[in-house]
């Protein structure tokens, strides 16, 4: 069995992170890769902060699913772990799925479900890597039979740049609440609704933030065919970091923050953002809109922006929209529009974002921090930083 030193970023308890050294061992049904490298994500940042219910019994465990890594030991084993489970249940894996060689890059689907008729189930997980094992925030990461076994190693194309590898993960999270926002195109005899899930085709949609993840968001709108996407940014500086990495693909409207007035206010402050934005599409809004930021205020603002005529459909982040005030829900409460959550992907959808990465229907270059973290960073420091609204990225070898 190889034995592999690794520095890592270790989670012990809220507010408690430190550079410890472990050793990664090769057992004979183990994958061990080197990190190249490994994006932060949100739920990481909120784990530092007030800890997790799923994660703080595993402690100390080192986080970090959104991960790029090249494979340096395969156990003698792996080739006979055949048996699909999870995502691969019912199956076989096949020879060339198990025939990992050093130097592939591979990224991984973190949870490791039970799924239903291809779709993916939350509860009883058979095992969450980052939350139950340890996973990225470190130079080594060794992969269980369960992460094989549930066709979890995803191997990364050639042509697909290290950076945008990094970013498969929340890319597929953003793909996944896309493809499950549920637009009626009918309905048959009975009156029953029929469905298509994804953005509207030649539609228009409205992304309330302005951080990678937004940008992911807008990306894939336009990716699926939306004809007009703007997104509404809390300051000028916001407006150039969209404007350069997105160009002239997006319109932009910029509302600087207003958390700390009055809910009268905030009420006539979205009242005149709805003037503007109705202006703006000819009396149309939108056919699909995204509020990519934990606010409950854009979480209210989402729910005004629905087409009054059309079905529309919000995607927000879970449980946030429950706490606005005063919002109006009439769109919601009698099914002309509905609201999906973001988080979460399958491992479906991130086979589809590498696909569309190598073919060149999405690209995901710009969407990450120009500062690089290392193992030389103060780990609270990479948990914490907020930097210019993108994506913190560890490098654990520079």
């Amino acid at each position: 069995m190889k034995s592999f030193k690794s520095l890592s970023f270790v989670y012990h308890k809220p507010g408690d992170v430190r550079l410890e050294e472990r050793v990664v061992t090769c057992g004979p049904t183990d994958v061990v890769a080197r990190v190249i490298a490994v994006g932060r994500c949100g739920t990481d940042r909120t784990v530092f902060y007030k800890g997790h219910p799923k994660v703080d019994p595993h402690a100390p465990v080192v986080l970090g699913h959104e991960l790029l890594a090249e494979v340096v030991a395969v156990g003698s084993e792996v080739k006979e772990l055949k048996e699909g489970i999870g995502y691969k249940e019912g199956g076989t894996l096949s020879a060339e799925y198990l025939h990992f060689k050093e130097g592939e890059r591979l990224t991984a689907q973190s949870r490791v479900a039970r799924y239903r008729d291809g779709l993916m189930l939350l509860s009883d997980p058979i095992t969450i890597l980052s939350f139950y094992i340890d996973a990225a925030y470190a130079q080594y990461i060794r992969f269980p039979q369960e992460l094989i076994r549930s066709g979890s190693l995803l191997r990364v194309p050639d042509s697909v740049s290290d950076e945008e590898a990094a970013l498969t993960e929340p890319a597929a999270c953003v793909l996944e609440s896309v493809f499950s926002t549920p637009h009626p195109v009918g309905v048959d005899e009975d009156g029953r609704q029929t469905f298509r899930a994804g953005i509207q085709s030649g539609g228009r949609c409205c992304i309330i933030g302005s951080g990678t993840l937004a940008m992911i968001y807008a990306k894939v709108c336009l990716a699926e065919g939306a004809e007009y996407v703007i997104i509404i940014v809390r300051s000028e500086q916001k407006e150039h970091l969209v404007r350069r990495i997105l160009g002239d693909s997006v319109d932009i409207l910029v509302q600087p923050p207003y958390r700390d007035r009055p809910i009268e206010e905030k009420l006539e402050i979205e009242k005149a953002l709805v003037a503007k934005l109705t202006e703006r599409t000819a009396g149309h809004l939108f056919d699909d809109v995204v509020s990519a930021c934990p606010d409950p205020d854009a979480q209210r603002l989402m729910l005004e922006l629905y087409a009054p005529e059309g079905y529309a459909v919000g995607a927000c982040f879970g449980g946030t929209h429950t706490r606005v005030d005063a919002a109006n829900i009439d769109a919601n409460h009698y099914r002309a529009a509905k609201t999906i959550g973001t988080s979460g992907c399958s491992t479906r959808s991130m086979e589809t974002v590498l696909k569309w990465l190598a073919d060149g229907r999405l690209s995901l270059t710009g969407l990450t921090s120009q500062k690089h973290f290392t193992m030389r960073s103060d780990p609270k420091e990479f948990f914490t930083a907020k930097l210019e609204g993108l994506k913190p990225v560890l490098y654990p070898w520079e």
